[in-house]
């Protein structure tokens, strides 16, 4: 495991390296962290987290439809085949999606598909706040019943989310 960086190693980072190190705090979207590295320095670690997720929040529709449609399906194919990034495969296993008995496998799986066929994405949530099997279920069986426009909005909602548990990752928080 790498060590985490102070805020004055941040700040030290050229834009490549910050890149590198912040690449998929949003999942397979380097272009976050491209966006962000222009902003340096920093004046605290919440303050680029802040960064991030106005980041988040100023995109197109477009662009918040491409980046919750790159999110894997939880208990998903992508698990099951080892394919997912070494984040998603951290934060699914914390909630224990990789030991799903097959009757759990298969509710969520119908869930998922029941929600990507009304939303055209994934369902996205915070697993590691979620954390139970038990309430990642009810919220996909809460959600999947909002209207489009307010799902997008919780989607990204929960992708700032798992960005600032994942730059709190890679950072001391002081």
């Amino acid at each position: 495991m790498r060590s985490k960086l102070s805020l004055e190693q941040l700040n030290a980072l050229t834009p490549s390296e910050f890149h590198k190190v912040f690449e998929n705090v949003v999942e397979c979207w380097p272009e976050a962290a491209i966006f962000c590295s222009a902003m340096l320095p920093f004046k605290s670690f919440e303050a680029m987290i802040t960064i991030f997720e106005n980041y988040l929040q100023r995109l197109s529709m477009e662009n918040k439809l491409r980046i919750l449609r790159l999110h894997p399906d939880l208990a998903g194919k992508l698990l099951d085949t080892h394919q997912l990034t070494e984040e998603s495969s951290l934060e699914q296993a914390s909630a224990g999606l990789d030991k799903l008995t097959p009757g759990d496998k298969k509710r969520l799986t119908m869930l998922n598909e029941e929600y990507k066929e009304k939303f055209g994405f994934p369902f996205v949530v915070c697993v590691r706040e979620a954390s139970k099997f038990e309430a990642i279920l009810a919220g996909v069986t809460k959600r999947i019943s909002n209207n489009p426009e307010l799902e997008l909005e919780i989607g990204i909602g929960e992708v700032k989310k798992i960005c600032r548990l994942r730059i709190l990752e890679l950072v001391n928080k002081l």
